[in-house]
């Protein structure tokens, strides 16, 4: 719902793949991880081994009322939640912190988030200057492109234009700047589908509470609203898909400011640039051209109190949650009411994750000192070790690969930098000035801190940051990353406990959980999307015409696999989208697998509870993808997600395996046979 780092979905996804999404939270449920007593041994695993392995966790686990959903990812961020809220607490609780320390930020932070009675006696107070602003355009281009650029720059977003800042895909050692058109609160399907005229009868709703309450009588609300929804719907349907968008051919359009400017003169891009405090650039890049020209023949053909209406709706509507009542109770109902939850999530939930997010490396120093051991920093650095060697094994041994590819391949592969819980140098935050008694000021001076960082970027050297994207790669993200254009994977600290990692835990539960996140992030460089990518993170095309065709044949047979999996009645996966995270789960648990194999030569381990090593491999992966959600979440998921569902995940990636087969001697006829020919070997 919030637009507080719209940035990240416009560029920094643009250039990682991660492994899952950030969990929400959980109350009390079983513990997922590696265990016999979370299988089901009454079911056949020839059957069906998603219940066999997990099925006594399905059916004591239900959904909590403020979560749309419960699994590995989410079971840990709560738990991960509960460490993080403990550190905030001390650091609220401190009288001695220096100013710009990590503990006087994400106290002063916490105490100002809680501070309710403030912020509703404050009421629209904070916004009154914008919404005074946006009253006086007159719509002319300069007056647009201003406005654009003040919603972006203190309020995270825009509903017009949006910039960021990220590597030139071609020559990644550079910034360049990044147009795209403007956000929307809704995600490209809900404006159009019929399944979704629900949520859009909720979000008119929505949009009509919010109107009434800044100021319109009811039936300019109404009126207010039907324009703003037929706004944003006309700008989302203009949009590149979620898929077109993850090739790199469709967005790498490269151009000058003044070719940028023809595309949409309507907003002066100048004007946007000045309210960034960005001197016009050597070049751009243009995410969406045939989007950029849709957004021009509406601004040039809708009234100008139109647009008006919709950047009014979009300021208030990305601050809601900052302000008192009623505007924070109508964003908490309508985001519990498009989520399908039952109740919405505790304050002291949200604002974990809010300071999570926008203090991301002054709380994850105090997390990384608190909670997490050298000792798991070095036993997972020397998997990491074993399973690239393994890797590069299969690469030197590849049937299918000619010589001059494997050959580059190996040297990718010899670059890959991979860094294990924290990085070797953290991001300076102390000047950001975070107070006791101003959280609008705080999450407004919090985004545009990290913003006008990368800004300061453009045409200049990338800076080589790690664990540094918000919510994805921080140390205090349950997640591990790939990233395209610095050929380097983060392994976050977050994420190397149960039930991914267990230090002294079962070793083949180990490499086939841990393991398997580590060799998916490797294979991220070789999918569909990272093998674009040449050893330097330079978009180039290194694979000979001959490869190139093999791996496409491999990999279409994922597409038509995953395409066949029924999400909800009538909803079915799209294998396309999801291909990339679907040939890294293949490679993930290959590589783990193989890995644990040549462990086990010279470290055999006896069976534990009548399951082999190899058996419990299986399990302890399909435990981990181990999931339930609602309804509504499946359908977001799959309308906006490049991973397929967790429960897909658990199997799919297995029937490829001779190894799976052969450990629960399955055979033709079997719902889990998968005949010889049909299974793929990709890496």
């Amino acid at each position: 719902m919030k637009h507080h780092y719209i940035k990240l979905s416009l560029a920094a996804s643009l250039a990682i793949s991660t492994m899952a999404h950030a969990g929400s939270f959980l109350n009390d449920v079983p513990a997922l991880g590696f265990s016999p007593a979370n299988m089901d041994t009454s079911i056949n695993p020839r059957q069906d081994f998603y219940r066999y392995a997990a099925g006594s966790w399905l059916k004591k686990t239900e959904i909590a009322p403020s979560d749309p959903d419960v699994g590995g990812f989410t079971l840990l961020a709560h738990n991960l939640d509960k460490q993080l809220l403990t550190l905030i607490k001390e650091a609220a609780a401190a009288t001695d912190a220096p100013k710009g320390s990590s503990r006087q930020q994400v106290g002063d932070f916490y105490k100002a988030a809680m501070d309710d009675a403030r912020r509703h006696t404050l009421g629209l107070k904070p916004l009154e200057a914008d919404l005074q602003r946006i009253k006086a355009a007159r719509g002319t281009p300069a007056d647009y492109g201003g406005l654009a650029g003040r919603l972006q720059d203190g309020f995270g977003g825009s509903p017009l234009i949006m910039a960021a800042a990220m590597p030139d895909a071609k020559d990644s050692s550079t910034s360049v700047l990044v147009l795209a058109p403007g956000g929307q609160l809704l995600e490209q399907d809900e404006y159009a589908k019929p399944e979704h005229q629900k949520l859009r009868d909720i979000y008119r709703q929505y949009v009509v509470a919010m109107l009434n309450g800044v100021g319109d009588s009811v039936d300019a609300a109404r009126s207010n609203a039907a324009k703003v929804l037929a706004m944003e719907a006309r700008v989302a349907g203009s949009m590149m898909t979620p898929l077109q968008m993850r090739d790199p051919a469709n967005t790498y359009n490269m151009m000058t400011l003044d070719q940028a400017q023809a595309l949409i003169p309507a907003i002066e891009l100048r004007a946007f640039l000045k309210e960034l405090g960005v001197a016009p650039p050597k070049k751009v890049q243009v995410i969406d051209i045939n989007a950029m020209k849709a957004l021009q023949r509406m601004l040039t053909e809708l009234p100008v109190d139109d647009v008006k209406q919709l950047l009014r709706w979009f300021l208030v509507a990305s601050r809601a949650s900052e302000l008192g009542r009623p505007y924070s109770l109508q964003e908490e109902a309508f985001t519990t009411l498009r989520k399908g939850l039952k109740k919405p999530p505790e304050q002291e939930r949200v604002v974990t994750q809010q300071i999570g997010a926008q203090l991301y490396h002054p709380l994850s120093q105090l997390y990384v000192q608190a909670y997490f051991p050298d000792t798991t920093r070095r036993e997972i650095t020397e998997m990491v070790g074993h399973i690239k060697d393994e890797f590069a094994t299969r690469l030197r041994s590849n049937t299918w690969l000619d010589d001059a590819t494997r050959s580059a391949a190996l040297e990718k592969l010899g670059k890959i930098d991979i860094q294990v819980g924290y990085p070797s140098g953290w991001i300076d935050f102390s000047k950001l000035d975070i107070r006791p008694d101003d959280h609008f000021g705080n999450v407004q001076r919090a985004n545009r801190f990290a913003f006008q960082r990368d800004m300061a970027q453009v045409d200049k050297p990338v800076l080589k940051n790690r664990f540094a994207v918000a919510t994805k790669t921080t140390p205090i993200a349950v997640n591990s990353a790939y990233n395209f254009t610095t050929n380097t994977i983060d392994i976050t600290a977050a994420i190397l406990q149960p039930p991914f990692y267990q230090p002294g835990a079962d070793v083949a539960a180990n490499y086939c959980a841990i393991g398997g996140v580590i060799g998916h992030e490797i294979t991220h460089g070789f999918d569909s999307l990272g093998r674009q990518f040449d050893p330097r993170g330079n978009l180039r095309n290194w694979w000979t015409p001959k490869a190139d065709k093999e791996f496409k044949q491999r990999t279409d047979v994922l597409v038509d696999q995953y395409s066949q999996y029924e999400i909800l009645p009538g909803l079915m996966h799209n294998g396309a989208m999801t291909v990339t995270e679907n040939t890294a789960d293949l490679g993930g648990i290959t590589l783990a697998h193989a890995a644990l194999k040549r462990y086990l030569a010279k470290n055999p381990t006896p069976d534990v509870d009548g399951l082999n090593a190899d058996q419990r491999c299986f399990v302890a992966w399909s435990q981990m993808w181990a999931y339930k959600a609602r309804s509504e979440r499946l359908r977001f998921l799959v309308s906006v997600d490049v991973h397929a569902i967790a429960s897909v995940r658990a199997v799919a990636p297995l029937l490829h395996l001779d190894a799976f087969h052969q450990a629960f001697g399955t055979r033709p006829g079997d719902p889990m046979w998968r005949a010889p020919e049909k299974r793929v070997r990709i890496w």
